[in-house]
């Protein structure tokens, strides 16, 4: 019974860490579209006189998606942004009741976070609220990606707990 929990678990993590890695890449895409399209609107209004209506609401969109799609990797990497001072001054052996406190806390204020704006994007989509620049779209459609990002961070700092993060590369430095 417990071996049959433990692999469908793995394939579970799995499934998350491919979600995850698709959503960064995808992040990545929106990333090139993003600057294609400052590009083209720099370009377009300087040189030809012929600004976009189009380009700052694509740009307003896709921001807020390429963000979303890409924390949870981040968080998967353990390459979060991360104030050591506290951390670093404290004895070696509490470091561990520490960050295992923190990665608590962490998961927590993420799924909180999920379920809000979860709730929040679900009542713009029963409201039918648009956003309001000059290329309206959904608001929900937008907001969509938030609790994503959200709970699929939340989800890698309750993982965290159980598994031994990777370092990231700036482990140790405090910035």
């Amino acid at each position: 019974m417990l071996q049959t929990i433990v692999r469908q678990m793995a394939k579970f993590l799995k499934i998350h860490d491919a979600i995850t890695i698709a959503g960064n890449y995808l992040a990545m895409v929106l990333l090139f579209g993003i600057c294609a399209a400052f590009s083209y609107e720099v370009a377009a209004r300087y040189i030809f006189n012929a600004p976009t209506s189009w380009a700052n609401a694509f740009v307003s969109y896709f921001l807020c998606a390429s963000i979303f799609l890409a924390v949870p990797n981040l968080t998967r990497l353990n390459e979060h942004v991360t104030i050591n001072i506290l951390r670093e001054a404290m004895p070696e052996r509490l470091r561990l009741g520490f960050d295992t406190g923190l990665r608590f806390v962490a998961g927590s204020i993420c799924i909180f976070a999920a379920w809000f704006c979860a709730s929040e994007s679900y009542s713009q989509y029963l409201g039918g609220i648009e956003t309001i620049l000059e290329w309206p779209a959904p608001k929900w459609m937008v907001s969509g990606f938030i609790p994503y990002g959200f709970l699929s961070s939340g989800l890698y700092f309750f993982r965290h707990l159980w598994e031994k993060p990777q370092p990231s590369a700036g482990e140790g430095v405090v910035s």
